[in-house]
Formats: C-alpha cells, sequence, structure tokens
C-alpha cells in the first residue's frame, strides 16, 4: 500500500507550515499557527480513515523552486493539498472517506485564495480538472 495523496500532503504541509512558521512576520503568524493547527487535526483524522498506510516519504519542499517567501510556500502548501485531495475524491472507496476529501479540498481551496489575496499576480494553477486561467 501506498501513501494515499491526501494524508501525504497533509504531512508535507505540516512540515511546510512549520518552516512559514519559522519565517513569518506578525502579520500572518496567526493565520500561519491557525492552518498549522488545521492540517495537524486534518492529517491526524486522515491516518485514521487509512489505517496502516506507510508514513508519507521524507523529502518534500527540498526542490530548487521551493518558495523561500512564507506567503508563497503557504500557498504552494495548500495548492498541493488542493490537487491532493482531488485526486482522492474520485478514488474515496466510501462516502465517509468521499465527504472528508471534499471537505479537505474545500478547506484548502479557501485557504488558498486568502493566501493568493496576499500576494496579488501570485502563482497560479488551475485545480485538476479545471481548465488554466489566462
Amino acid at each position: 500500500m501506498t501513501t494515499p495523496p491526501g494524508l501525504a500532503a497533509e504531512d508535507a504541509a505540516v512540515y511546510g507550515y512549520g518552516l512559514v512558521l519559522a519565517a513569518a512576520d506578525g502579520s500572518i503568524r496567526a493565520a500561519v499557527l491557525r492552518e498549522l493547527a488545521a492540517h495537524r487535526a486534518r492529517r491526524d483524522a486522515a491516518e485514521e480513515l487509512w489505517p496502516g498506510a506507510p508514513a508519507a516519504p521524507v523529502g518534500y519542499l527540498t526542490t530548487t523552486d521551493t518558495p523561500t517567501s512564507p506567503v508563497l510556500l503557504a500557498i504552494r502548501l495548500e495548492s498541493d493539498c488542493c490537487e491532493a485531495w482531488r485526486a482522492e475524491i474520485g478514488t474515496a472507496r466510501s462516502p465517509e472517506i468521499r465527504r472528508f476529501c471534499l471537505d479537505a479540498l474545500t478547506a484548502a481551496s479557501i485557504q488558498l485564495q486568502r493566501w493568493r489575496t496576499l500576494v496579488p499576480g501570485a502563482p497560479f494553477e488551475a485545480l485538476p480538472g479545471f481548465p488554466p486561467q489566462a
């Protein structure tokens, strides 16, 4: 069994928001703490839905394109969660898991848009299955 993409994305978000918190200034610190707690809770709940799933692979966010701005990194984390939860919806084996995936996708999408308001012109990738915006 491989790590479900949603679970791996939440694990990466918990790790990543730790990096965001380290670089956050007072203007976003409360939001970062809130999102760190939300992703930690979502990861823990996902672990209960997929008992026995292997741990997520280490080494996320170590590519050369990892953003150095805390807000841009938060945008990437939420975008990655959106993509992963969207994929999970299509493979959900029960209505309970499908609902969990949809709720996780919704939460990540909302926070993604909140972060994007702080960085006009931030990179944007359409959610999987949706056409890119010009």
